[in-house]
């Protein structure tokens, strides 16, 4: 019997219901897709390193090697489980053409390399390990949408012709984050590749379970062994591979927390509707003796009946959009093998979702208790009794609410996009604002070469700035006595500086600037004291920063000048050139100056560099950016709809008498266009407000952890002040208009016969 006037109440009220059944399933639809792509990414990520058998600690160089002494050093360590060293050879990027595409633009490291025999495995895209004939060559998976790859096309490197056989997933090199890209082909025809490139090495290390990978690290270098190039471990990786991806679903999980916070308010207003249109139905229930507790559990089970339906819905709609939206992540990763996982982790967050939705509602169905039968019977309103008018009542501040929250969801991703895409940004990730970099890497005689470029760069006429700045391998002193490797650059830091959260740049010969991942690790603020071991002895420095890194594992430090002569790593160059120079031109020019020197250097215009990093990131968030205005201008557009119904029904004998009084509907109309004024422009200074304050911690928060801080938005003022709350303003009239048309249908001489 009860399920049928549930049934029978829902049919009645067909627009409530649909419209808390909609918004049930849009909360439970976005963090079900929030669950499934995180647990998606992670669990492909893991396959794949899993799978390749990725190393735990990776040496890069360039130079000679002692395969006696790395293998001395393996066989003496208990923490080594495996060892080995490959071959990888540099290329020129203008050797390489894909599909009629050279990768001379491109800001990668490109070469080609053999099958690992021992693990590092390069895969194919079921994940399995490649096996290649002569002729033929695997391209990284990243460049086939790229440059539109097929299977069968012509490869070209040099005078060189290969036939593409497929695509393969590097766990080390996958992400354009990793600076390097890999191209398999078979042992013979890298023989023939040799003289065309130069040849570095990858030293590599699969570590016993429990290993302190950073100890391990230390070791190395302590031994003396090879280390002309940079270290990478196993948790940078991960971290590189899992990134990109990741701040896409960071921002779908924050659309998803203000989603569900516009679903309580709106969900509020559509009960509060419906208790208003049933108070006098309420009133004799009560009349007649039935008890508070018996209407409120009718509600509650009607309620409970459509938040079933919509976590259905939302969880199902969330199966469906994960294998669109997850495509990029299995086309980089391939398939995760936590499919249970990943259906039980959204099935809890549906669950949570709708039971928050839940609670809110229960809260609300709460007022039906304070209202007597007779209160409800001469209709008196919720909770008002005889309270003058204000001129924002507690449900025009929910519409406030849910304006500034919409505009709050529209903002953050727009932001998060226009700091992305912005110049600055380089300067969260350690790199200095200047608009070419050069590097001096994995090659011998780095310090002679320095020289020879630092002496070009000074006597260029074209260039307005530059700078030389120097990585040396310093080992920290640490509290205990012990001692963990430090990289450092030293060189002027103030034509081209980073970001710093605290402090300044290093100026003085004792300073030194240290990355927030690495301040945190060694547990030090600006104006400790930091002990540096070069060449054996000890120097003292005070942290004068702490600054943005998100590259090298963002764990590094500044210096004007190092007392003494430690390993150098390599060398940056930044550059800022002349109104007038042409960047591309310069770049061309120098690229063949240097070779004509015999120097190998790494140019990039700063610019090009960040759009191919982060390429596929700013194009996730640009989506996810429109798809959020979207959804919160519908959002908006639903409720003010709601609100301007519920304003008319409680208004129905005022409009009567207003109408047998001369008033028009037009004047009416006009009235109630007015008094929303001060809502909307509320709303929208809430949501600009928020957008750009609270916005700014929430993403801050995110990039703190790997390793930028002192985040600030760079905003876009066009959009976030222009094309925003003119959408937004333009919707909400279009709802209320919509809302005021039942005001046609409301006749003058209903005051007179008492309805309402």
């Amino acid at each position: 019997m009860r399920k049928r006037i549930i049934w029978s109440d829902i049919k009645g009220n067909r627009l409530m219901a649909v419209t808390t059944w909609l918004f049930m399933a849009i909360s439970a639809f976005m963090f079900a897709l929030t669950c499934f792509l995180f647990v998606s990414l992670l669990g492909s990520v893991d396959t794949l390193m899993e799978k390749a058998q990725t190393p735990d600690f990776l040496q890069m160089h360039a130079g000679e090697i002692s395969e006696t002494e790395l293998l001395r050093f393996a066989e003496e360590n208990e923490q080594v489980r495996d060892y080995q060293v490959l071959n990888f050879l540099n290329l020129e990027n203008s050797s390489i053409t894909l599909n009629g595409h050279s990768l001379t633009d491109s800001t990668q490291d490109n070469g080609v390399c053999v099958q690992s025999g021992s693990f590092d495995y390069l895969l194919d895209l079921e994940n399995k390990m490649i096996r290649l004939s002569d002729g033929e060559i695997y391209v990284p998976v990243c460049y086939r949408q790229e440059y539109d790859l097929t299977v069968g096309e012509t490869v070209q490197i040099g005078a060189n012709s290969f036939i593409l056989a497929g695509f393969l997933r590097d766990s080390q090199m996958n992400s354009m984050m990793a600076s390097s890209k890999r191209f398999l082909i078979s042992e013979s025809d890298y023989d023939k590749l040799k003289e065309a490139g130069s040849e570095e090495y990858l030293i590599e290390f699969l570590l016993k379970e429990g290993t302190d990978v950073n100890a391990f690290a230390t070791k190395y270098t302590d031994a003396g062994l090879p280390s002309n190039g940079p270290a990478i471990t196993k948790p940078l990786i991960r971290m590189m591979n899992a990134l990109s991806d990741g701040l896409m679903i960071l921002v779908i999980l924050l659309v998803s927390i203000v989603l569900l916070l516009i679903s309580m308010l709106c969900i509020r207003f559509t009960l509060l509707t419906q208790l208003e249109a049933e108070r006098k139905e309420i009133g004799m229930l009560k009349a007649i003796g039935i008890s508070k507790g018996d209407i409120r559990q009718f509600y509650n089970q009607k309620f409970l009946a459509l938040s079933g339906l919509g976590a259905v819905t939302g969880f199902l709609l969330a199966l469906v959009a994960k294998g669109t939206i997850s495509a990029q992540i299995q086309e980089l990763y391939g398939a995760s093998e936590n499919g249970l996982l990943e259906f039980l982790t959204a099935f809890a967050g549906v669950v949570l979702t709708e039971g928050i939705l839940l609670f809110s509602v229960g809260k609300t169905l709460r007022r039906t208790e304070k209202l007597s039968a007779v209160e409800a019977l001469t209709g008196q309103h919720w909770g008002q009794k005889n309270e003058k008018k204000h001129l924002l009542s507690p449900q025009h501040l929910i519409v406030v609410l849910i304006i500034g929250l919409g505009i709050f969801m529209m903002i953050l991703p727009q932001n998060l996009l226009s700091t992305i895409s912005s110049p600055q940004f380089v300067t969260y990730m350690g790199i200095g604002n200047g608009e070419i970099r050069l590097d001096i890497r994995q090659t011998d005689d780095i310090a002679g070469k320095t020289e020879q470029v630092t002496k070009l760069l000074s006597e260029d006429k074209q260039i307005e700035r530059a700078v030389t700045l120097q990585t040396n391998s310093c080992r920290v002193v640490l509290s205990d006595g012990t001692y963990t490797n430090l990289q450092v650059e030293q060189g002027n830091h103030t034509t081209f500086p980073v970001t710093y959260a605290e402090g300044e740049s290093p100026k003085e010969k004792n300073e030194i600037a240290l990355s927030y991942l690495c301040a945190d690790e060694l547990g030090l603020c600006v104006g400790d004291r930091l002990h540096l071991s070069i060449e054996g002895a000890v120097q003292e420095y005070i942290v004068c920063g702490i600054y943005s890194d998100i590259t090298n594992g963002g764990k590094t430090a500044k210096a004007a000048y190092l007392h003494g002569e430690g390993p150098l790593m390599w060398s940056i160059f930044y550059v800022s050139l002349k109104d007038g120079a042409v960047k591309d031109q310069w770049l061309s020019d120098y690229a063949d100056i240097l070779s004509d020197s015999g120097i190998s250097v790494k140019a990039v215009d700063i610019q090009e560099y960040v759009a191919d990093t982060y390429g596929q990131t700013i194009r996730e968030i640009h989506i996810a950016a429109w798809v959020a205005i979207i959804a919160a201008a519908f959002v908006i557009f639903v409720v003010v709809i709601l609100f301007t119904r519920l304003l008319v029904a409680n208004d129905r004998c005022d409009i009567s008498l207003r109408k047998a009084i001369g008033f028009t509907g037009k004047d009416i109309k006009e009235l109630y266009l007015l008094g929303y004024l001060p809502v909307l422009l509320a709303g929208i200074l809430t949501g600009i407000l928020s957008g750009n304050l609270l916005g700014e911690k929430l993403a801050g928060l995110l990039l703190k952890t790997l390793g930028a801080t002192g985040f600030h938005f760079l905003i876009d003022y066009k959009t976030v002040f222009g094309w925003i709350p003119v959408i937004v303003v333009i919707t909400v009239f279009c709802a209320i208009l919509l809302g005021l048309s039942e005001i046609k249908n409301i006749r003058a001489y209903e005051c007179c016969m008492g309805k309402e």
